[in-house]
């Protein structure tokens, strides 16, 4: 009896000392994670006015499209910088009716339930457009600008649609989600996805549009009257979307993207920085 006593107080103990590592390692890791957050942290963020002469420079170089990628190491931290236009559509630009109805067309091109852009209208502006079902809502529509495009989360019923092209036969593409943003100053005709060009004007369709990006790639739109250049775009066609795109950028995306190990610990941390370089000013800095 004493050595089966003896035996289980000895297991215990084992038992309590590995419950104890298993804490002190876990502690550790979080420690060390924190560190290096830290360390990834003061890197970027003593990039960020290098990155930012940079972004003036390239827009001075070509305004139409903007574009710049260079891998570096600092010492143990690997770091890749990208800069590009901003080619997303600005969801807050709603509150204006034509690109309401640029909204519109783009929710239909991912098959979005019908009074989707409707509750995005309600929650910037606080008037309905539609007779939506408000208390279809989760949170209280703060009838303002919207910070992030993370809020289109809460703003209406159909989170779950947002990342997924819900149109039959598209489940695999990329949903509307990847095409929002809340911070572009305008449309670049030059680095316009195909959704978005073709929410424009509904007479565009997927071949014209294909065309028109095939044409761009070989020669930047200067003037939106060299779109004439494309077969099928008519006089009418530009007419329609000249006052909704342009052909320079208003915004860059600069991305400072850091990655660095210590200890069996991977940690990783980018800056995205939306810097207008018609202004030279930063529109907003986030990191995650």
């Amino acid at each position: 009896m004493i050595v089966l006593l003896a035996l289980f107080f000895s297991l215990g103990a084992i038992f309590y000392s590995l419950e104890a590592f298993k804490e002190a390692k876990n502690y550790y890791n979080y420690t060390l994670k924190l560190y290096l957050k830290q360390s990834l942290s003061v890197t970027n963020d003593s990039l960020i006015p290098i990155v930012l002469k940079k972004a003036q420079e390239i827009y001075q170089e070509n305004p139409y499209n903007p574009y710049y990628k260079e891998s570096m190491k600092v010492e143990d931290i690997s770091i890749k910088l990208l800069i590009k236009d901003d080619n997303k559509f600005n969801v807050n630009s709603i509150k204006n009716p034509i690109y309401f109805n640029v909204f519109k067309s783009l929710s239909e091109e991912f098959c979005m339930p019908k009074d989707f852009p409707y509750y995005v209208y309600y929650w910037i502006t606080g008037k309905s457009k539609d007779n939506i079902d408000l208390d279809a809502l989760t949170y209280t529509a703060p009838f303002k600008d919207m910070q992030s495009k993370e809020e289109i989360i809460y703003a209406t019923p159909y989170s779950s649609l947002l990342y997924k092209n819900n149109c039959h036969g598209k489940k695999q593409e990329k949903g509307i989600w990847y095409f929002l943003d809340t911070k572009n100053q305008s449309l670049n005709i030059n680095t316009i996805p195909i959704p978005i060009l073709k929410a424009l004007n509904k007479d565009i369709t997927d071949s014209m549009a294909k065309e028109i990006i095939d044409y761009i790639n070989l020669h930047p739109i200067k003037n939106i009257e060299d779109l004439v250049n494309i077969r099928g775009l008519s006089l009418d066609d530009i007419y329609k979307i000249q006052s909704i795109v342009s052909t320079k950028s208003s915004l860059e995306v600069i991305k400072i993207i850091s990655k660095t190990k210590m200890g069996g610990i991977t940690q990783r941390l980018t800056t995205k920085v939306y810097y207008s370089p018609p202004q030279n000013k930063i529109l907003g800095i986030y990191q995650y």
